[in-house]
């Protein structure tokens, strides 16, 4: 993580994940590989949306599941990027629909 060196604050620290590599131990499946599709934009690689939602999946804090909610309720997760999901994140994507609903 990258922070400020006069207020060094986590919160607004740049947090670095390492492409194909687990952040925690008990992560279900490593960050995804940079080989996994994207978009190249004047010479800078962006992950696919479809790469960012694993990657909240996985992750599954609370603010990973507010962003979840927000990219579905503007139709950025399609049927296509739920359908590559694998059964433990697809099952996640489902607790938060049924939360956000509940709610």
């Amino acid at each position: 993580m990258l922070v400020d060196s006069v207020a060094p604050k986590a919160r607004s620290g740049v947090h670095l994940l390492f492409a194909g590599e687990r952040v925690r131990p008990t992560d279900f499946e490593p960050v995804p590989t940079l080989s996994e599709p994207g978009v190249e934009d004047h010479g800078i690689l962006v992950t696919s949306i479809a790469s960012i939602v694993r990657m909240k999946l996985i992750s599954f804090r609370l603010r990973d599941k507010t962003h979840l909610i927000d990219m579905d309720s503007v139709g950025l997760i399609t049927p296509e990027i739920e359908a590559g999901l694998p059964d433990a994140l697809c099952e996640r994507l489902q607790q938060v629909r049924a939360e956000e609903r509940g709610a």
